[in-house]
């Protein structure tokens, strides 16, 4: 007798502590998506389109749990879900939900394989992720700020309108909010769940960086193999195609079984290129609000410029 859809889903999934997970994380348009593409390329890795399923579903749970307890000390009456559980009972009953929502992601896994998450807001949660998941490991890809808020202003205005700033003052803030939170969240991370790059380093040493990366993900991968992704997911002229990203559920019957990137996804991909697309007053404004971060994180941010 075949067992039953649960059963199938418990065997991998109840002990599931994120050892097989990898969390690919930054500021929205910092290239997030082509390191997706390009770590996918290996046999073992599986991956799928961003499913935040931390940043919108599980971890705001867990934060508002916390913040009820935080809040006692402001709201004697203690109004809240801890009025009928406990911690324990909170909690067994959040994995429960996670791993339901984790299924299609890591359910099927077999051993020496990873499944490759990226959803950039998810840097916002790496430790509600690491609270939940504490062996899941973290990739943060970092990126000029300059050249992200020229991205996000640009897909403002065609295929990002529904979610992409569109000033500089809100681009500005966001790309902090994303690189102050990733790092700040890694600093109490358990040392080698957390990994940082550069977008500039991979563009210009990709066969380089990649493999730092995939040393890191604990992936065996050829120089070959390496060289035959960059060659594949080429952002300026790509060999046959990028490496597919497959979809599932409810949206592979409306929008077919993979990703599919609307007209000006990939935008100049060029470091640098900030210069040209950013007016001066833009520019001012980025410097005013954003120099310490950026130095912070290795970038030069002079003015002027």
């Amino acid at each position: 007798m075949e067992p039953s859809h649960t059963q199938k889903e418990e065997r991998p999934l109840s002990t599931l502590d994120g050892h097989n997970l990898v969390f690919i994380v930054g500021c929205p348009r910092s290239g997030t998506s082509w390191l997706q593409r390009l770590l996918a390329s290996h046999p073992s890795v599986k991956t799928g389109q961003e499913s935040f399923v931390f940043s919108r579903y599980v971890g705001p749970l867990l934060r508002n749990w916390h913040l009820e307890l935080d809040r006692i000390s402001t709201n004697p009456r203690g109004a809240g879900l801890r009025n009928y559980l406990s911690d324990d009972e909170f909690r067994d009953a959040l994995r429960r939900f996670m791993l339901e929502l984790l299924a299609p992601m890591a359910g099927t896994l077999k051993e020496g394989e990873l499944f490759v998450e990226k959803t950039p807001a998810h840097a916002l949660f790496m430790r509600e992720i690491n609270e939940l998941l504490p062996r899941s490991r973290f990739i943060h890809l970092l990126r000029d700020g300059r050249d992200v808020i020229a991205s996000l202003m640009s897909v403002s205005k065609t295929w990002g309108r529904e979610w992409a700033p569109t000033t500089s003052k809100e681009a500005t803030l966001q790309w902090i909010s994303h690189v102050r939170a990733a790092r700040k969240s890694a600093e109490r991370l358990p040392k080698g769940l957390f990994y940082e790059l550069k977008y500039e380093s991979l563009v210009a040493r990709p066969v380089e960086t990649l493999a730092g990366v995939a040393q890191f993900a604990g992936l065996q991968w050829e120089v070959d193999g390496i060289e035959a992704a960059v060659k594949r997911n080429d952002f300026r002229a790509p060999e046959s195609g990028w490496t597919p990203i497959p979809r599932s559920g409810d949206l592979k019957e409306r929008l077919g079984t993979a990703v599919e990137e609307p007209p000006g996804f990939i935008r100049k991909a060029t470091p640098g290129s900030w210069r040209k697309d950013l007016r001066w007053d833009q520019k001012v404004q980025f410097w005013r609000i954003a120099r310490k971060t950026m130095r912070e994180v290795g970038y030069e941010c002079s003015f002027p410029w």
